[in-house]
């Protein structure tokens, strides 16, 4: 993945991000990030391809701002058998 790639990922999953917090629309950028996951595919690294395929957009935003990603300690703990 280019650094103009990464940037534009990026940029549309703050601009996604926004858009749930205003309550926008957010087909169009969901469709933008679909044509950008298939574009970078072969070359960005398998934690982020996880975040993205399973839509755990936030996670791919801080995952792209800061290189690592800290889970919530509050989340609860699900076992291998959960759907």
């Amino acid at each position: 993945m280019t650094k103009d790639q990464a940037k534009e990922l990026k940029d549309t999953l703050e601009s996604l991000m926004s858009a749930i917090s205003k309550k926008e629309s957010i087909a169009n950028l969901l469709v933008e990030i679909s044509r950008l996951q298939t574009d970078i595919a072969p070359s960005y690294s398998p934690q982020l391809n996880h975040f993205l395929q399973n839509r755990s957009y936030a996670k791919a935003l801080e995952y792209l701002s800061n290189g690592i990603v800290i889970d919530d300690p509050d989340r609860p703990d699900c076992d291998e058998d959960h759907p």
